[in-house]
Formats: C-alpha cells, structure tokens, sequence
C-alpha cells in the first residue's frame, strides 16, 4: 500500500485506486475515487484546511490522507499524516524512491542529498525540500520500509504536503506546439507493425507519428483518420450501446490500423453529465471497434440496425449549447528531439515498474496525442495485459475554449490492439 508523490504531477494512491493529478478540480477527484467505495469505508468527506478552496479527506491503513484545491478550484495540496485511531502500520510514502515517512529527519536529509539535490539541514525535525514539507509529530513506532540503518524505537512520525510548481497553461490538441511541423493538407505518415511487441508496453508500431486534428471544411466521408462527423464504416454499421442504459455511446473518432489491409479503429465512449466512459477497458461503456474483419469486444453491445448517436461536440462560450463537430487528423512525423524525449518517458517508467535499467526523470510532458512508438500512461501502468498492443494516446479537452469535448480527468485514453490487430480496446485515466 505505497503511496508516491511525483513531483510537479501529484500523487499515485496505492492500486486499484487512481493517480490524482494536480489541477483536477473537486468534482473529478470524487469522480475518480467513488468507484472505491470498498477500500475506503470511511467515505471521501470534506475538511477544512485554512485558505484552500476546498478539501477533502479520507483514509487509508494507518495514515489519512487530504486534497486541497488552490484559489483556481485545482488541486493543488497533497498531506499525508499518521491516523492515530488506526493501530494498522502505514505504508511507505514514496518521493524520488525513498520512504520518507516515519524516518529521523536526519537521516531523511542524507539520502535525498545521496540523490544530488542540496537538503538543508533538518531544524527541529522539520525538513523542506523544494515544495516536500516534512513535519514530526509524535506517536508512531519505527517505519516499515527500506531504510540505509537502523532506526531506533520510537522514532519520530513526518507529516507531509506536497504543492505543485508554479502555474503552466496546460495546451489543447489545437493549440500549436513548437515541436510541430506546419499543418499538412492530408494524413502524411505511416506507421508499421514492427512484429516484436509481446505486451502494451512494447512499440507495436513505429515510426511514432502525431495525431494532428485539422478542422474539417466540408463532412468527411472517406475512410480516413478523423474526429468527429459521422463514422465512415468499412462493413456493416455496428453503434455501440451502453450496458447500463441501453442508449447509443457517442462517436469519437476513427484511427489507422497499420498493415498491408486498410482498417479502422473507431472509439465510441458513454457520456453522462460530462463524465466519460472508459475507465475500465472491460466495462462496454468505452468501445474501439475495427474494421473490416474485427471481432466485437465481449463487453460491447451493439445496437439494431439503424442505431446512430451523438458525435463529437465542442462547448459553446458562456452557454450550455453544443455543438457537432469534425476534424481531420493528419500523421505527422516528430522532431527527432520529441521522439526521443517520449522514448525516455517511455524508459523511466519502464524503470519504474522494474522492467528496465535506471533511467532520469524525464523532463517536460508527455507530447502531443499519438499513433504507435513506445507507450508511456498517466499512472505509469497499462490497463489491459499482455499480449494487448498499444496503438494511441489521445489527451483530453474538458475546458471552455477546447476544440472538442472530451474529459479524461486532464488525463489521457489509451488505444490498444489484440497481436492480430482485430479487436480492440479502450481506457483513460486522470493526470
């Protein structure tokens, strides 16, 4: 039950429950943690912390846990404190691979200075690093985790809060980049299979290529990559259905299948309150079909003959009006400096997960939406097992002014193929 803090990102609670970014408002961190119910029985509840906008508190084996919104209703404050009406023992808190929770302040200091920042020395059993706050109180035995020595009983508890960096204008898939190449007038790249992935963490396709949304001047009914407007289906039309309500899911997109054969995947996602489907892959509310020849996902329902749902909208400014809308995507190829800076996301958590050598904490985002390379995830783990294959990133547009309509929690859904390319799979997940 380890939960770490990520500098400049947020927290990763322990699994199943989500990775918590900063910036998310109230109403989609309760979003995100209702689905666990059963690992917090004491429910999410509110709290109050001096100047935050609001708060919200819960707990988990041994600590409590609080969020804190900023004056910009974000997400902006993480504390993590010893729960003294819980017995259980804590488990680590994890900041730059080191538990820094329940250990002398002293010793604290001397293994983030092993790592090369420069720590000041503790004053009083308190310790700041940048924007890590460490804070004795009293009551907690010695830590469970790894440590450098021994740790004499009744070492003092630290209490933490994390705060985000300054303020960055997060960009929106039509905000131009300085990495992008000119807009092109057609889909110019092309990705193949490269025949060695063995999971979702290995590049299927290659080259990466970006997902480049351009404003479509008349409907585009040609089998090409697209958001929005009406599908362009390669066999017999097959809307999905959500499980739970029976009601047509909405038509995001559709993208390239790379091989010989011309096939499309096309990503339908439930909506309701404008809270989208697909956070579980399995769940039918979040559906990437394929054509032609693909197989439908068992979850799926498919509706009558005739079915036809919402498509892609954007929000109209200062009005709950919407309206339908349709881009073009063009493959575009990245600079040679992306591409490599996604790679090394790609490797550090790779590291992460114990799958690779150590690498550096990679610098900057996580680039723009995407077909094929190697996969990186917002809670550094796929949502679906091997032998499933990724195939795209697609951020989200949740904020007034965003082209489309699409809320992933300012997170990011992820596309996946089965190794024969006929059945797919789709997911997303918060920050």
């Amino acid at each position: 039950m380890t939960i770490d803090l990520l500098p400049g990102h947020g927290v990763r609670l322990p699994a199943p429950l989500p990775e918590l970014r900063f910036g998310l408002d109230e109403g989609t961190v309760r979003a995100l943690l209702a689905p666990h119910g059963d690992l917090l029985p004491d429910g999410v509840r509110p709290v109050f912390v001096c100047g935050t906008s609001w708060a919200l508190g819960f707990a988990l084996p041994g600590v409590g846990v609080t969020l804190s919104g900023g004056d910009d209703g974000g997400l902006e404050w993480v504390s993590v404190g010893r729960n003294r009406n819980d017995d259980r023992p804590p488990g680590p808190v994890g900041y730059l691979g080191i538990d820094v929770f329940g250990w002398p302040a002293h010793e604290l200091a001397e293994a983030l200075r092993a790592l090369g920042p420069p720590v000041p020395d503790p004053d009083h059993g308190t310790l700041r690093h940048g924007p890590l706050h460490l804070h004795a109180s009293a009551g907690r035995p010695p830590a469970p985790g790894p440590r450098p020595e021994a740790t004499p009983p009744g070492a003092p508890p630290l209490r933490l809060r994390l705060p985000p960096p300054p303020h960055r204008p997060r960009g929106h898939p039509m905000t131009p980049q300085p990495h992008s190449p000119p807009p092109a007038t057609a889909h110019t790249g092309t990705a193949h299979p490269t025949g060695t992935a063995t999971g979702p963490y290995d590049a299927a396709f290659l080259p990466r290529l970006e997902l480049s949304p351009r404003p479509a001047e008349r409907p585009i009914t040609e089998p090409v990559p697209k958001l929005g407007g009406e599908p362009c289906w390669l066999a017999e039309p097959a809307w999905p259905l959500s499980p739970d309500t029976g009601e047509p899911l909405v038509f995001i997109g559709q993208f390239p299948v790379p091989g010989a054969e011309l096939r499309l995947a096309y990503l339908f996602l439930e909506e309701d309150d404008q809270i989208m489907g697909g956070l579980d892959p399995e769940a039918g509310d979040g559906v990437l079909l394929v054509q032609p020849g693909g197989r439908i996902p068992a979850a799926a329902v498919i509706g009558p003959p005739g079915t036809r749902g919402r498509t892609l909208w954007r929000c109209e400014p200062r009005s709950d009006d919407t309206v339908p809308v349709e881009f073009h995507l063009d493959l575009l190829p990245l600079s040679t400096e992306l591409d490599r800076s996604m790679d090394e996301r790609a490797a550090y958590q790779r590291y992460l997960r114990d799958g690779g050598p150590e690498a550096p904490f990679p610098d900057g985002d996580r680039g723009p939406d995407h077909l094929g390379g190697l996969p990186s995830f917002p809670n550094d783990r796929a949502a679906v097992p091997a032998p499933w294959q990724y195939l795209f990133s697609l951020r989200d547009a949740p904020d007034d002014g965003d082209p489309y309509f699409l809320n992933f929690g300012y997170g990011v859904g992820t596309g996946f193929l089965s190794p024969d390319g006929l059945e797919g799979r789709f997911c997303w997940a918060a920050g």
